[in-house]
This record gives structure tokens, sequence and C-alpha cells, in this order.
């Protein structure tokens, strides 16, 4: 259960942080997210192609975005706002991208999160669930918006135990 009341969580909500800084988008990181996701189409390491492709650079795969979660870019920890949600009952819920323009080797972006929902549901085997909708824009180096990152942090009402998939 939330350590937060509703209505501590509501007066949250339009609470911006910035989350990531200097998330510089590297040629060699670009290549092995690629490779990670098994994509082995040759524009995410030939800027050859990329510009024959029509990218102003190598671009980087859509969810590339994710890196930005790595210590290295972060500024605070996990979402810069505390919602106080239990870790052990928190789970991902939805993940949702709008770009502006292509994510390009040497773009160095910063990312602000706003916290831009809050709101409960109850669980199909009892429980409330609480359900934060955190909203992230990247800007570049030269302050143009690039990708708005939409992410829904959910709070169970406890943990599932062994077996409860199964009824």
């Amino acid at each position: 259960m939330a350590e937060k009341s509703m209505e501590e969580l509501e007066s949250l909500v339009g609470t911006s942080v910035v989350t990531v800084e200097d998330f510089e988008i590297e040629a060699g990181k670009v290549e092995e997210f690629a490779r990670a996701v098994k994509d082995d189409d040759p524009v995410y390491r030939d800027e050859e192609v990329a510009e024959e492709r029509g990218f102003d650079g190598i671009p980087a795969p859509l969810t590339f975005e994710r890196v930005s979660m790595f210590p290295r870019y972060r500024t605070v920890e996990r979402y810069g706002i505390d919602l106080g949600f239990q870790e052990e009952y928190t789970i991902h819920g939805e993940q949702e991208y709008e770009y502006e323009r292509p994510l390009v080797v040497g773009d160095v972006l910063t990312g602000t999160t706003t916290l831009v929902d809050v709101y409960e549901r109850n669980g199909n085997r009892g429980g409330t669930m609480t359900f934060a909708v955190l909203e992230t824009e990247y800007t570049d180096q030269d302050g143009d918006l690039v990708l708005t990152a939409r992410s829904t942090a959910i709070e169970t009402g406890g943990a599932i135990e062994a077996g409860d998939a199964d009824e």
C-alpha cells in the first residue's frame, strides 16, 4: 500500500524535476542497443546509409530512450518524485513515445519528468492499485523538444503469491 494518501499524491500532480542530464546519443551505444534488440539494420551503424534514408545522422532505435534510466545519466533515483510507492509492489504498466524528430548520434539530451496524473482502481483479486502517470520531455543541446516519453507506474495492493497466476 502506498505510503502517501491519494490526497497527498494528487497534490504532487504538476510537479516537475530534471531526471536526466548529459544523455549523449553515442554511436557505439546505438549500435550495441540495436544488436541487443536484434535489429541488424545498417542504418544504426553506417552514416552513409542513414544519410541515404534522409536522417541527419545515425538514428537511435525507437526505444533507445530507456538507456536514460542507467545511473550514468540519472540526476535522481527512479522517478525523481517521491510517490511513496513500495518498490516490491510496484510494476511498470505502460510506455509510450512521441517523437518530434529522430534521436541521432551526437544529440545530448536533458529529461524533465512531470507527474501528470494519479488515480486508483480496484484490482481483480482485491486490493487497490494506485497508478502514477509520468511524462518526461527530452530536449536536445539546443533546447529543442525532441521526445516525450510517457510511462505508468502501478503500485499493486500487495505481492502476488506463488500460484496466484494460475487461479
